[in-house]
């Protein structure tokens, strides 16, 4: 007979009953649980988590909550196009020297101090990025 009374069908039952479980959780081949594991060095684990919370940390940076949505999408499509970008209260500050101001419109983006031919060319630029942020947003 079988079942409970001591015969092998025990053993080959949990081991189909592993196998399930196995599955389940996602692993398709058993034989993967077994293979040794690869040699992670802990200076290596100990940078990768000092970047990760340096790179959360940044993205929280670029998130405001005293502005408005469309604040924020101007925001972000500008960080998209020229990475240095940040909030100055609720005005966003691009490339230290373009203000843009709620109600973030083109006519709210203007030059701050002067750093010489290339501004204009600059705001414009952002003018544009403004331009299409409040486009998508309306």
């Amino acid at each position: 007979g079988g079942g409970r009374d001591g015969n092998n069908n025990d053993g080959e039952s949990s081991e189909i009953i592993a196998n399930q479980k196995l599955m389940e959780m996602g692993v398709r081949n058993p034989e993967e649980l077994t293979m040794p594991l690869p040699n992670v060095s802990r200076k290596a684990l100990e940078e990768r988590e000092r970047r990760a919370l340096r790179l959360a940390e940044e993205s929280f940076s670029h998130i405001n909550q005293k502005a408005s949505p469309t604040g924020q999408k101007t925001f972000d499509k500008l960080l998209k196009a020229c990475n240095e970008v940040v909030w100055k209260g609720e005005s966003i500050l691009v490339l230290n020297h373009i203000k843009v101001d709620p109600p973030y419109t083109v006519e709210s983006c203007s030059l701050v101090g002067s750093s010489g031919s290339l501004d204009d060319h600059s705001l414009e630029r952002v003018k544009k990025i403004v331009a299409a942020a409040a486009a998508t947003s309306s």
